[in-house]
């Protein structure tokens, strides 16, 4: 029996100090019945009311590692916590991923009180791409980075509350982002209060780099106007400076023609923010068309048979940016000089005015919530982006202004003074410039896109000196391509007749309406019903 008790004993022990030199893992135990622990937040989950760190010196984060920070690295808190963080006392739900935090827990294992300091740093670049939840730049070291950004991050443009959605390839952005080790946190992100625009995109022969102005010599220069070379004003030889944020230099002596962009520097003068150096074409040709896909480095064009190549060297613009090739959308709209090259052609030049230029974005959601004659909020949206939908999962709203903003139903026209709550839940299309709403549709789902010129239009009805009293509720297209969703490539197909229902949107010139805006000859993207192929969404190129 002593024995047996003796055995029962050692067991008890034996428990007991395993026990403690677990928790002594992951805190130090203090003679005043307290626990304080150390580490680098994984995850603050305030709704629940958890804390997982890493461990002190930042490992942890290995996916092999999750299931021992959920079992010894995941303290929890109530309501009456003492959270300090950088100095200052702040609530518990500040508390970002990557701070790094002492931790102090009663003698129960709940969180008493927690300091932390951050160590965001703040990255300064240029939107190189942008996904739905993601975004890649170039940094000003001219270094590429990606960056996975969280939902709900914050945004800022002037001071204001932004939607990440609005972010545009091009724009220049601060993020305060931390790092510590493979985990990456944005908390921020702010875009440049006073964006430079592209201010003239010229080529010229190349003379010489003058290494003691920094800039650049030519001669027989000429401005790209709405997709054509006009002769400049400038007579005789040019020296234009290079930016100080443009890195790359040419050889001193060289031959050939020089392309180049510039933008207003803040002394006002013009200032070279990318150029390019090709060898004397013997052929050159200028073109309007519509881009239909971009391969490694070749792109295809809907009214060219031929692919035609682009290297490092090719300038873009877009909406007045400078931007990467990649931020082209299928059937952009651009303009594009480019040379004969070996039996092809080589691109040296590509401006595109997108839709966004209009300042007009197509937004689809569901209605969580009216305030009549004042906003609506989605509970989550898609935007149009070319002539396909980016989802986002977060909630947005828009300002109506009863001056502009206009009501379309199936039943025709409608009166914003009646848009209620009734509305909640039912999912329509929003037209907007930023944040205000300029009209919505109740029209149904689109997303079969197809493009072409229309050759005729039917259903209207205009008086006698041509003023249209009803609306066309049909058009004839021809030069049809269709775009095929899985394939992810447009292919050519018969002439088409599509009807346009009464609650249709089209988009024209800047202008968002009715079919009443469509004329004969109108190049148009348009995206069709599914099921019954009518054109809910007709945009004019």
């Amino acid at each position: 029996m002593k024995l047996t008790k003796k055995i029962f004993l050692i067991l008890i022990i034996a428990a007991i100090a395993i026990t403690c030199s677990t928790i002594h893992a992951g805190a130090q135990w203090s003679s005043s019945e307290e626990y304080h622990v150390e580490g680098i937040v994984k995850e603050n989950n305030y709704s629940l009311g958890y804390i997982t760190l890493y461990y002190e010196d930042g490992s942890g984060t290995a996916p092999d590692s999750a299931e021992n920070l959920t079992a010894f690295r995941t303290f929890t808190y109530g309501f009456n916590v003492t959270a300090i963080r950088d100095g200052y006392i702040v609530g518990i739900q500040n508390i970002q991923p990557g701070d790094r935090v002492f931790i102090r827990l009663d003698n129960d294992r709940y969180i008493e009180k927690i300091s932390a300091r951050s160590f965001y740093k703040p990255v300064y670049g240029t939107v190189h791409y942008k996904g739905v939840n993601w975004l890649s730049l170039k940094k000003e070291d001219g270094t590429f980075a990606y960056y996975s950004v969280p939902v709900g991050v914050s945004v800022y443009r002037n001071g204001k509350s932004e939607s990440f959605s609005n972010i545009s390839p091009g724009e220049k952005v601060k993020l305060l982002v931390q790092v510590d080790g493979t985990n990456i946190h944005i908390a921020s992100i702010d875009i440049e209060k006073n964006p430079s625009f592209v201010t003239g995109i010229y080529r010229g022969r190349f003379e010489f780099f003058d290494t003691f102005r920094d800039a650049l010599i030519v001669s027989n220069l000429q401005e790209f106007v709405n997709g054509q070379w006009k002769n400049s004003s400038f007579i005789g030889v040019k020296s234009i400076k290079f930016s100080e944020e443009y890195n790359e230099r040419p050889a001193r002596r060289g031959a050939g023609i020089s392309y180049f962009a510039t933008q207003q520097a803040p002394d006002g003068t013009e200032r070279i923010v990318a150029a390019s150096y090709r060898m004397n074409s013997p052929f050159e040709m200028v073109m309007k068309d519509n881009l239909l896909r971009v391969s490694s480095n070749n792109l295809y064009l809907q009214n060219l048979s031929e692919p035609v190549a682009f290297d490092e060297n090719l300038i873009v613009v877009k909406d007045g940016r400078l931007v990467d090739i990649t931020a082209l959308n299928i059937l952009d709209p651009v303009k594009i000089s480019m040379e004969r090259y070996n039996n092809g052609f080589l691109a040296n030049l590509i401006t595109c005015d997108s839709l966004n230029n209009m300042g007009l974005t197509i937004y689809r959601g569901r209605i969580s919530g009216v305030k009549p004659e004042e906003n609506i909020t989605v509970e989550s949206f898609a935007r149009l982006n070319g002539v396909t939908w980016e989802f986002t999962n977060t909630p947005k709203t828009f300002d109506i202004d009863l001056t502009v903003t206009r009501l379309i139903t199936e039943d025709g026209i409608g009166s914003m003074r009646d848009f209620k709550d009734d509305y909640k839940g039912r999912t329509v299309y929003i037209v907007a410039n930023g944040s205000k709403i300029e009209l919505i549709s109740t029209a149904p789902y689109a997303n079969s896109p197809v493009s072409g010129r229309i050759t005729g239009l039917s259903g209207g009805s205009y008086d006698s000196i041509g003023i249209i009293i009803e609306n066309p509720t049909g058009l004839e297209l021809s030069n049809v391509l269709v775009y095929d969703m899985d394939e992810d490539q447009w292919s050519g197909h018969d002439d088409l007749e599509i009807e346009i229902p009464v609650n249709a949107i089209v988009l024209k010139g800047g202008k968002v309406g009715s079919s009443s805006l469509l004329k004969e000859g109108d190049e148009v993207k348009i995206i069709r019903h599914s099921e019954n192929l009518d054109g809910i969404l007709i945009i004019c190129d």
